[in-house]
């Protein structure tokens, strides 16, 4: 792993990271591209930033009246997009830019905000930093919690009032406890459904208590209606993962490709670019601060040859 300087940013994807036959074709070599010009079916996940285009990991997301928006709970309409949503995308990239087809809000949690010796939990997993989150919530209420899995526990962007008759949910990468038990952020989930794959990114529906989550129904997958990945762009928190290399996205559900060398990023946030070939072939990760209004600033302009931030090659 290299770290670039603020003039020596952006080289070339190594070709090492895919072969011929699966890389997007080549538009541009553009400097402030973090992509590198490549075309295709795109996934991002992050946090919205603003509005005009989307905007969301320094990208310009475009929509127009084809696009669909959608909630774990069903269709739904752009109107109900806030900063601090964490969302996943799905996009088609070409010479003109990005275009969304479908823009989903990511609720990680959706349950009762609970408050223990000073510390705010939902759903039995605890809330890292929840000041800092935008929206509202009170201990005791419902609440809807957009925000990046971490190793340690959930880091919310976001909490609003819960949608009216909906069901409690968890949402992230499945996990395996020793006895077996598949978990999501650590949370035992008990389900007479055949659970999702250890690694595989799950949304799971029903009734939680502070052991458990007791689910009716299990979705599993990201970017199902995406059927042409080829890019992916995803603003997380690195956690250890049982394969190689050792290291995957926190919350994710996609792993890296084995040669990802990703370890000196720690535990910081960081938007990782690359290519996606059943693998994430992430070539690039840039470092973010922790405080939202400084990371917005950081992003208005986009990524440019010019970031103001620690870069990675990977």
């Amino acid at each position: 792993m290299v770290t670039r300087t603020r003039r020596h940013i952006l080289g070339l994807f190594g070709a090492t990271l895919c072969s011929a036959s699966c890389a997007p074709a080549i538009v541009s070599r553009d400097p402030n591209d973090p992509f590198e010009g490549g075309i295709g079916g795109t996934g991002i996940v992050g946090t919205l930033t603003g509005f005009g285009s989307l905007r969301i990991n320094g990208l310009r997301v475009r929509r127009d009246g084809r696009t669909r928006y959608r909630t774990p709970y069903g269709i739904t309409t752009g109107e109900i997009l806030a900063p601090g949503h964490v969302l996943t995308i799905a996009a088609m990239r070409d010479a003109s830019g990005i275009l969304a087809r479908e823009v989903s809000v990511d609720f990680a949690l959706v349950g009762v905000l609970r408050e223990d010796a000073g510390r705010l939990s939902v759903n039995g997993v605890p809330l890292m930093d929840p000041v800092a989150a935008r929206g509202d919530g009170a201990p005791g209420t419902r609440v809807a919690v957009s925000g990046l899995w971490t190793a340690q526990g959930l880091r919310p962007s976001r909490i609003d009032p819960a949608p009216t008759g909906t069901q409690d949910l968890i949402a992230g990468t499945v996990g395996r406890s020793p006895d077996g038990t598949g978990t999501i952020g650590g949370l035992p989930i008990s389900s007479a459904a055949t659970p999702p794959a250890s690694g595989a990114y799950a949304t799971a529906f029903g009734r939680a208590n502070t052991e458990r989550f007791l689910a009716e129904r299990v979705h599993s997958g990201r970017f199902a209606r995406l059927s042409n990945l080829r890019l992916l762009s995803v603003e997380g928190y690195l956690e250890p993962a049982p394969s190689a290399p050792g290291l995957r996205i926190a919350g994710l559900g996609h792993n890296f490709a084995t040669d990802v060398r990703a370890a000196a990023i720690g535990d910081r946030r960081a938007l990782y670019f690359g290519r996606y070939t059943g693998r994430f072939a992430a070539a690039r990760g840039y470092l973010l601060p922790e405080d939202a209004t400084a990371r917005a600033r950081l992003l208005r302009n986009g990524i440019q040859a010019e970031f103001p931030g620690p870069v990675l090659d990977l």
